[in-house]
């Protein structure tokens, strides 16, 4: 089963090649007063722009000037010479929609990636991200695929990569992973690939074809999932407000095909879900979690649950009287002993577009930055224990409460705090 896509950046997300070679060569025309072809800037490819300048530039002296220069150029330029499509917009979304995470792995820094993803709104997409800065051997080194399926908690099998040069193709044959050429945009770094990958697009879509016939995790399971719950609604509105007796004994069955349904596909015990079904009355709405982020010295705070032994942010189901922010601030007391004040609205998620495992409930997830105001850490009735943990350590985490990808994405956020609040 296909669960997430990494694409390498420049020539396959966006088209930032010729806003790299235009700050590159008026780099080596300020510094090094030489003029070069964009077959000589592409040549030194592979390190980030600090490797490149620092293994390229002539006038080593002007080093730091050099580097400044460019990412000055870089970020000049960038309205004009870098872009990304319309095509390639809607195969984010369309992945998105389908449940499936994406994960990046560019030779670029950070400092420049951060820049094009933000300026082309492509931040909103991404799941995990490995720039150069984040890799010790580049591409064609299956280093950074490594990386982010370790990050992404994937298997070889579960992924296809896509990159438009032959480091990226070469990169992910040695990995073992099912390996695409992507050639849809006017600039490409290898038009002929000496290492043959597993097949080649002119056009976006053609990423989505190939996903169908591999077998995506989201889409028959998903659907199924989605029927289910929907039935179980239908059941439950019209026992709220059905009155005819024949009425009620359909709905009644309803229920019951839906509690069959969500048996099968989960795996619980017929009791059980049940018991969850007929929990709620009323007109069926979505149920809200809500969870509270905070950040201490670019470190994240997660709770012990006792439930199950992993790691969550603290939070809970909406309290009745609460608002959002009141249940944010509520939570990350009781589960980890810290006082804390609500800062901003991070997400707004529908829980089954997030690889979640399958619950009775149609669930939206609202995560709501906070800023500690005192306290001491201590567990609470439903936890054991309280840390804060970096980006590249995350224990095992309560995928029932959160994933790896949405605390990358919260990591994202803390980064670049300007960016506007992610909804489905």
């Amino acid at each position: 089963m296909i669960r997430t896509v990494l694409f390498d950046f420049d020539g396959t997300l966006a088209d930032t090649l010729p806003l790299s070679l235009h700050a590159f060569r008026l780099v080596f025309q300020t510094y090094d007063k030489r003029s070069l072809t964009d077959h000589d800037i592409m040549s030194m490819f592979g390190p980030t722009e600090e490797g490149i300048l620092a293994a390229n530039l002539r006038h080593k002296g002007f080093l730091p000037q050099a580097i400044e220069a460019y990412y000055e150029h870089y970020r000049r330029w960038h309205p004009s010479r870098a872009r990304s499509s319309e095509p390639v917009m809607n195969l984010l979304r369309e992945l998105k929609a389908r449940g499936l995470s994406i994960g990046v792995l560019t030779g670029k820094s950070r400092r420049s990636y951060d820049i094009s993803v933000r300026q082309l709104g492509l931040d909103a997409y991404i799941d995990a991200s490995v720039t150069g800065d984040d890799v010790q051997q580049p591409k064609p080194h299956p280093e950074g695929i490594y990386q982010l399926l370790q990050t992404m908690g994937l298997a070889p099998n579960e992924i296809v990569w896509v990159g438009d040069s032959e480091a990226d193709i070469a990169a992910g044959r040695s990995a073992g992973v099912l390996t695409f050429a992507a050639q849809w945009f006017g600039t490409v770094q290898t038009r002929q690939f000496e290492t043959q990958p597993n097949g080649m697009f002119r056009q976006p879509q053609e990423l989505l074809d190939v996903i169908s016939s591999q077998g995506a995790d989201s889409s028959a399971d998903r659907r199924w999932l989605d029927w289910t719950l929907r039935i179980q609604a239908i059941a439950q509105t019209g026992l709220a407000y059905g009155r005819d007796i024949y009425d009620r004994e359909r709905y009644e069955e309803l229920r019951g095909i839906s509690v069959a349904m969500m048996a099968d596909q989960t795996g619980a015990e017929k009791p059980a879900v049940e018991l969850a079904f007929a929990r709620d009355s009323g007109y069926a709405t979505p149920k809200v979690d809500i969870r509270g982020v905070v950040f201490q010295h670019n470190r994240i705070l997660l709770v012990k649950e006792k439930s199950d032994g992993c790691w969550a942010l603290p939070g809970g189901w909406a309290d009745v009287g609460l608002s959002p922010a009141e249940v944010a601030v509520k939570e990350i007391k009781e589960e980890s002993g810290y006082d804390a004040e609500a800062v901003r609205l991070l997400a707004v998620l529908d829980k089954r577009l997030h690889r979640h495992p399958p619950e009775p409930h149609h669930v939206y997830k609202i995560f709501i930055q906070c800023r500690l105001s005192g306290g001491t850490a201590s567990a609470g009735i439903e936890t054991e224990d309280v840390r804060f943990f970096p980006e590249d350590d995350l224990p095992a985490l309560s995928v029932q409460r959160n994933t790896a990808a949405q605390l990358h994405m919260l990591f994202q956020y803390n980064r670049r705090p300007e960016q506007p609040a992610l909804f489905d």
